[in-house]
């Protein structure tokens, strides 16, 4: 009997251990996590790729972490952050084509499992400050309901950064601290306060506000730097005036300056609270910089909105003491949006695949400074505008042209003249990114490389065989805000 005993128990043993294995990690000794997500930042908008910009604290990431050299996300807001959260590509949810706009009744899908719920699986405690953009007319749709714990911030894609008035002038600050109608309130009070300070002061409220002992996943959404270029003057006499390129691209400075001093206030708290010992930061814009706003993706081609390198190769910064032990390097592995979900998950001691994405855990190649998982991947297939592109080892297929604009801005000071860009462009180009990462030499006439081309052109169609076509529901009318007191509301699309 007591034999019988014995086997049972080692058999009880073995089966926790194999389970410990996917996931037996206890919730205090997981890392804690800060997303700091850029809206709108360009490749060249950084201190240490243009000395113009004023970004020590973005710097020292870069200095002290893993800086990426092939970290691509989507051309505009919405696809990007969907991706991130899903693990999923936008074509493959109908979220391919453009941003959600106000009164649609549009979200990322809300059938779909996302990072923060699976996170809250393993002990997380969650919370979203910012700028969401992924649906909001129904409460489904917004933060409280997809696994964040409380949120702060603003639903739609842009507004005034002292107002926080939207479109029809309506307001949008809020601050939703769970799922009741109750807990869903409008921040009246912070109307007038400059958006980057407030998402900041909340970031820090936060962490001083936690137990540390509970494992907690921040995303902090700035606005900042999108349009309209609005700042309090003091960042553009104090940290700007020497930019002379033009008004916008001072302002654009300024507009980074004061965002990269609220990263610097975050961090400094994160020091000062002891989260930074078992601490994860991942830095990363939401896509490339627009060139009309006063943005440089220099040397990279193209802008926002474009499938050009300068449209979707973003800044991205990876940082932790403890979970990086090489750091500082760069790892220049393939990495897109799509790919965070699982490497983050992994990062925080999920060892089980991850079901139903597009993602691939890139975790241990980075630590390890290895090879990525990742060989390919697809810029976009937008079925509206018919513009596609994919990545295939070192090459990239353009479809159908990739948007504009399509030059390069803003050149530095003595920097060789760039080609003039065509009129007109082949239904095709190939470019090869190792050799030329400023895609200015098109390869496609290159008899040498028709069978890449020609292999290239088969996996595009394979992957267009699996687009969801774009969904843009109907204008709802009673989502007006000057049908709710003058503000953006949830619940509207509701019944």
């Amino acid at each position: 009997m007591a034999t019988q005993q014995r086997h049972v128990s080692l058999g009880l043993a073995l089966l926790v251990v194999c389970s410990c294995l996917h996931v037996c990690v206890s919730a205090d000794s997981r890392p804690h996590i800060l997303l700091i997500f850029a809206d709108d930042l360009g490749w060249g908008d950084v201190g240490f790729r243009d000395p113009d910009m004023v970004t020590p604290h973005i710097d020292r990431l870069a200095r002290e972490g893993v800086n990426m050299g092939s970290s691509y996300m989507q051309q505009v807001c919405t696809p990007s952050r969907a991706a991130f959260l899903t693990g999923k590509y936008p074509f493959k949810m109908g979220l391919q084509h453009s941003v959600f706009s106000a009164l649609r009744n549009n979200s990322m899908p809300t059938d779909v499992s996302i990072l923060p719920e699976h996170l809250k699986e393993l002990g997380y405690a969650t919370h979203y400050v910012g700028k969401w953009h992924l649906g909001f007319c129904s409460k489904k749709m917004t933060p409280t309901y997809r696994g964040f714990d409380s949120f702060y911030g603003m639903y739609n894609g842009k507004g005034g950064y002292f107002d926080h008035l939207s479109k029809w002038k309506g307001y949008d600050m809020h601050e939703d601290k769970g799922k009741r109608p109750e807990d869903y309130t409008i921040a009246w009070k912070d109307q007038g306060v400059y958006s980057t300070n407030l998402f900041t002061d909340k970031t820090v409220q936060i962490l001083r506000e936690h137990d540390k002992t509970t494992p907690v996943f921040i995303t902090l959404s700035y606005q900042a730097v999108h349009g309209p270029l609005e700042v309090p003057e003091h960042y553009v006499t104090n940290h700007c005036s020497h930019v002379t390129v033009d008004k916008k691209r001072k302002l654009h400075c300024a507009m980074t300056a004061a965002m990269d001093e609220g990263i610097g206030n975050v961090t400094s708290a994160l020091d000062t609270l002891g989260y930074s010992d078992n601490l994860i930061t991942l830095f990363v814009s939401d896509n490339g910089g627009p060139i009309k706003e006063g943005s440089s993706n220099w040397p990279l081609r193209g802008s926002k909105i474009t499938l050009w390198e300068g449209g979707t190769r973003v800044v991205s910064i990876l940082h932790s003491k403890k979970h990086l032990p090489d750091a500082p390097y760069q790892w220049d592995g393939l990495m897109h949006a799509i790919d965070w979900y699982p490497t983050l998950m992994k990062a925080a001691g999920y060892n089980q695949p991850i079901t139903g994405i597009d993602g691939v855990d890139n975790w241990q190649p980075i630590v390890s400074q290895g090879a990525s998982k990742r060989t390919e991947f697809v810029y976009n297939i937008d079925d509206v505008k018919k513009f596609s592109a994919l990545r295939d080892g070192k090459y990239k297929l353009i479809a159908n042209k990739a948007g504009s604009p399509d030059g390069w801005y803003y050149p530095p000071t003595g920097a060789p003249p760039k080609p003039e860009t065509p009129r007109k462009y082949p239904q095709y180009m190939l470019f090869d990114l190792e050799g030329d990462p400023s895609e200015e030499n098109d390869l496609s006439g290159n008899r040498d490389l028709e069978d890449t081309l020609t292999a290239m052109k088969d996996k595009l169609q394979a992957y267009k065989d699996q687009v969801i076509p774009t969904r843009e529901a109907p204008k709802v009318a009673s989502g007006k805000p000057k049908h709710h007191g003058g503000a953006w509301v949830s619940g509207w699309c509701d019944a």
